[in-house]
């Protein structure tokens, strides 16, 4: 009588798969992927388009880790805007004080005061950096809210102080209120920019290209010097 070995068949295990290491929930870089998901989240959907699960989604955390770093929601916006406007704070004072030290004392030309403001936030925004192209819209969006005046207030107006009093210097002629109204202006324009590029394509049926911020920034600082130099040049009304 024959027998027939039989023989046990040995189950495939497939390979673990591999897992991308996450950082430590309470590291730097936690933080700053957080900070990254709310950005571009808050910049597409607006703040009250996004909840802090979509937010944990994005960034692949526990919802509970979100409110451990930042606590509420509104404290989260005012850090995503906080995070970029120091960086942009800190250029343009740099550029301000070498302006100064250049000049030796002298007025400023209008010229040299746009290119410092208009620059450091259009520079970032050129560089085809995610990030930053997320904070400009989100900042565009923020600026023209009322419900975000006392955030955008604390993260900017003290370096756009320091810039209006160099433009006062420049045009000592022009009321204060003019300059006020002419720098808020010019806010508004190189936010407006910085956001929503693509407008011009829209505008001209296709015709013209300008979505490289680039190519919009030298057109953009004549055109606010010569709105400051009109401010300057307007006849005040006869009483």
């Amino acid at each position: 009588m024959t027998t027939t070995a039989t023989t046990a068949k040995t189950p495939r295990t497939s390979a673990p798969k591999k897992r991308t290491p996450q950082p430590r929930p309470d590291s730097e870089q936690t933080r700053e992927r957080i900070l990254d998901s709310a950005e571009k989240l808050f910049a597409r959907h607006g703040f009250h388009g996004t909840s802090i699960r979509d937010i944990a989604t994005d960034a692949d955390y526990q919802f509970a880790l979100i409110g451990y770093h930042f606590g509420a929601k509104l404290d989260l916006m005012d850090r995503v805007l906080g995070r970029r406007a120091e960086v942009l704070n800190a250029e343009r004072l740099a550029f301000l004080a070498q302006a100064r030290t250049r000049s030796k004392g002298a007025p400023l030309p209008v010229r040299t005061l746009m290119e410092g403001y208009v620059g450091a936030l259009m520079a970032r925004a050129s560089r085809n950096d995610a990030g930053w192209r997320n904070y400009t819209q989100l900042v565009g969006s923020a600026a023209a809210s009322a419900e975000w005046a006392e955030l955008t207030d604390r993260h900017f107006n003290a370096v756009a102080r320091e810039y209006l009093g160099e433009l006062q210097r420049s045009l000592p002629k022009v009321p204060s209120e003019a300059l006020h109204q002419a720098f808020f202006f010019a806010v508004g324009a190189m936010v407006s920019a910085c956001a929503r590029p693509g407008r011009i394509e829209t505008l001209s049926q296709g015709k013209f290209k300008s979505k490289e911020l680039s190519t919009l920034y030298e057109n953009l600082c004549t055109f606010l010097e010569g709105g400051f130099k009109a401010v300057a040049s307007r006849r005040p009304e006869s009483g």
